[in-house]
């Protein structure tokens, strides 16, 4: 009978094992790199009240994505002008770069003035690129006490897009 399978030696496991790790981490590296996940572009707005500035008002910003099951928080206090702006809020996964799942990012902005609470802004973001909560557009908003919260696209809450 004729043999035709070569064994490898101690040696040859070990080169074997070198190479797998290198490439294991060159695929880790690569898979970071690629898997950038906005969670919650970046926002800037002004806030009024019968249509004039409110300065000190307190935008707080949240989120919980479904995915990794976390939560996070920040928030802006407006200026002189009632303006305010929050950064983007990015976050990466190896596995959900490559692994298919249904993107559910719970997305609340409420803004505190004058002892209330106001739901500025409730939105499900269903991806991970920049700016896709507004089909591109950059969150630009213009918030008024005064009015009550409605439904404006897919967006809930007092808050316009500018």
């Amino acid at each position: 009978m004729f043999n035709n399978s070569r064994q490898i030696g101690p040696l040859g496991w070990r080169r074997f094992a070198v190479v797998l790790v290198i490439g294991l981490a060159w695929v880790a590296t690569q898979g970071t790199a690629m898997a950038k996940m906005v969670i919650f572009s970046p926002v800037s707005g002004r806030v009024l009240l019968d249509g004039k500035p409110v300065a000190g008002a307190v935008v707080e910003r949240k989120f919980k994505w479904g995915w990794k099951d976390e939560t996070g928080t920040d928030s802006a206090t407006t200026d002189a002008t009632g303006g305010f702006a929050l950064p983007l809020i990015e976050r990466s996964s190896l596995l959900g770069s490559f692994l298919p799942h249904e993107v559910v990012i719970d997305q609340i902005m409420t803004i505190q003035h004058g002892g209330k609470s106001y739901k500025a802004w409730a939105l499900f973001k269903r991806d991970y690129d920049l700016n896709s909560e507004l089909e591109g557009k950059p969150i630009k908003v213009t918030c008024r006490l005064e009015k009550p919260p409605a439904r404006r696209g897919s967006v809930f809450g007092i808050c316009e897009v500018d």
